[in-house]
């Protein structure tokens, strides 16, 4: 606090003892650990919970200063999102909307900023970006990272059901598996699976092969090629402007979600009555205005991308084996590897296996969907 003539100015700042631990949280998530996972860690290191702090701090002033046992309550892995979503820990002002807290914004759709964050803004925005599917992250197995090439880059999906693919291991052999399937709640492909180095390779030869017999007269090729070198530039580009985009984008989906969930919570009978009425109206209209602004700049800033940038030539006239000792791919790292294929694939999905063993089509079972151009 600070006294400027006959003004005090409050300044917030993050509590020392709980900032820690939030940045923990969030580090953690980021890294893809699991919301259970994360309030089975928070117990384990004996972290207080908010409730236990407030109960503390009431206890102290009853007994003047006399400490005295307490009940300590534990982390559930409900609590851990609740708090992740947060937009204070960005330094965000915030309004409840339904069972949620929305970013606050001026008339221009900018959100409000009130105090010092525990987190930079840029990384809760990417946590929310993680929290809602949207980034992917190495999938974990027994509480270590199994680096994989298509799992790790969050394109790879169930033919069947649509859901997203993990890896797994069986008899030493390293496989990718439906997320779903192992749980029954999917009727119609078991325990859909396939060997992971045959899907990887699978991938990767039908992405160097579009590129080798590229054809400049073909519309469809000139296009695919032209969204690969706008991803390949916003790859490159560290600059002020793509980081205000990537923001952009993530506030979008925000605002669009908490749209939803207003919606969501209306149809649960939580704004009943004439006042309720009224809120759930003046939240839509607020809501709606903010979505129109942030698309707005989104699009915006979408056409200040720089123009046309030339990907790397000897990726389109690649020498020898597009795969061999000898090749670009060859010389990559896992990382390089699934940017250059997020360059020219949106996803992959797998179908249900029509044979087993040496008999299985595990190559034709592979489909490869190409990178299109975001509708806008």
């Amino acid at each position: 606090m600070s006294r400027a003539g006959e003004l005090v100015v409050v300044k917030l700042v993050p509590d020392p003892a709980e900032a820690p631990h939030v940045r923990d949280m969030v580090s953690w998530a980021l890294g893809g650990m699991a919301a259970s996972a994360i309030a089975r860690k928070l117990n384990v290191e004996g972290v207080p919970t908010k409730a236990a702090d407030m109960t503390a701090r009431v206890t102290a002033r009853r007994d003047r200063g006399v400490s005295k046992p307490l009940d300590r309550t534990v982390w559930v892995s409900s609590t851990v999102p609740r708090i992740l979503r947060d937009p204070r820990l960005a330094g965000y002002a915030a309004e409840r909307q339904g069972t949620k807290r929305a970013v606050l914004r001026d008339n221009s759709g900018a959100p409000l900023v009130s105090h010092e964050g525990i987190v930079p803004a840029d990384d809760w925005w990417r946590l929310q970006d993680v929290l809602d599917g949207r980034t992917p992250h190495v999938v974990r197995q027994g509480g270590r990272s199994v680096p994989s090439l298509l799992g790790g880059a969050g394109m790879l999906f169930c033919g069947v059901c649509g859901s997203s693919m993990v890896t797994d291991k069986r008899n030493d052999k390293q496989l990718y598996r439906c997320n779903r399937a192992q749980s029954g709640a999917v009727q119609g492909h078991g325990g859909l699976a396939i060997n992971m180095d045959a899907a990887d390779d699978v991938v990767a030869r039908t992405v160097w092969s579009r590129l080798t017999a590229l054809d400049p007269r073909d519309p469809e090729d000139l296009e695919w090629l032209a969204e690969a070198a706008r991803r390949f530039a916003a790859q490159a580009d560290t600059g002020e402007r793509q980081a205000e985009l990537a923001a952009a984008r993530a506030e979008l989906e925000h605002v669009r979600e908490a749209l939803r969930t207003l919606y969501v919570d209306r149809q649960a009978g939580l704004y009943a009555g004439a006042v309720g009425d009224q809120m759930f109206r003046e939240s839509v209209e607020r809501l709606t205005a903010h979505e129109a602004r942030t698309a707005g700049r989104l699009e915006a800033l979408g056409t200040s991308e720089a123009d046309t940038v030339a990907i790397p030539s000897e990726w389109t006239a690649p020498e020898g084996d597009t795969l061999g000792p000898e090749s670009t791919w060859a010389g990559w790292d896992l990382s390089a590897r699934r940017e250059f294929l997020a360059l020219f694939v949106d996803r992959v999905s797998v179908a249900r296996s029509v044979g087993r063993g040496r008999n299985a089509n595990t190559t034709e079972r592979v489909a490869v969907h190409w990178t299109e151009v975001p509708a806008k």
